[in-house]
């Protein structure tokens, strides 16, 4: 008996959770629904006034990008990319190795390091700022690892619009399957 007390307590919880944060989503917009998407093996929700957009990166498995941001080429300015890469050696040393250049150009400067989880995963996490061609943005990282391959979440926004649109990275994290 009360192994199902416990059980209905978690469901309650998560009913919580499930109201909360659909109701920050539709505070944003009255007309925000929740839209899925999903590919290689990860599946995110995601507010519907961002939308399936390009990336750059020849690692991306999908990218979506608030809608109200994305260029004529397609790229959105405030995104969420998710890349896949082949792990090569130990995974903290191949995460770190890629952010250990940004020591030595002055156009990208890291905020913050540390350990997360994501979907029960152990994670790294970093936050970063960049300056490219005149454009100041700041990017959060999240990265795991799974069957031999290095996941990474990116978000990446000007400086201006970045905290305005991180929960739903967030959101995006706290709620992404992994299969």
């Amino acid at each position: 008996m009360d192994g199902r007390l416990i059980k209905g307590s978690i469901m309650i919880l998560l009913l919580m959770l499930v109201f909360v944060s659909a109701a920050c989503v539709s505070a944003e917009s009255n007309d925000t629904t929740v839209l899925t998407l999903s590919k290689s093996g990860i599946t995110i929700n995601y507010p519907s006034n961002w939308g399936y957009s390009d990336a750059l990166s020849s690692y991306s498995i999908m990218a979506i990008s608030k809608a109200d941001s994305v260029d004529s080429f397609g790229v959105g300015q405030v995104n969420i990319n998710i890349e896949k890469k082949p792990v090569e050696g130990d995974f903290a040393t191949f995460v770190n190795s890629t952010y250990e250049p940004m020591k030595y150009n002055n156009d990208y400067d890291l905020v913050s390091s540390g350990s997360t989880t994501i979907a029960g995963n152990d994670a790294l996490e970093y936050i970063y700022t960049s300056n490219e061609n005149g454009v100041q943005k700041q990017h959060k990282a999240v990265w795991f690892e799974k069957g031999g391959q290095a996941y990474v979440l990116l978000y990446s926004a000007p400086l201006d619009k970045f905290e305005s649109n991180l929960y739903v990275f967030d959101y995006i994290v706290s709620d992404i399957q992994i299969t």
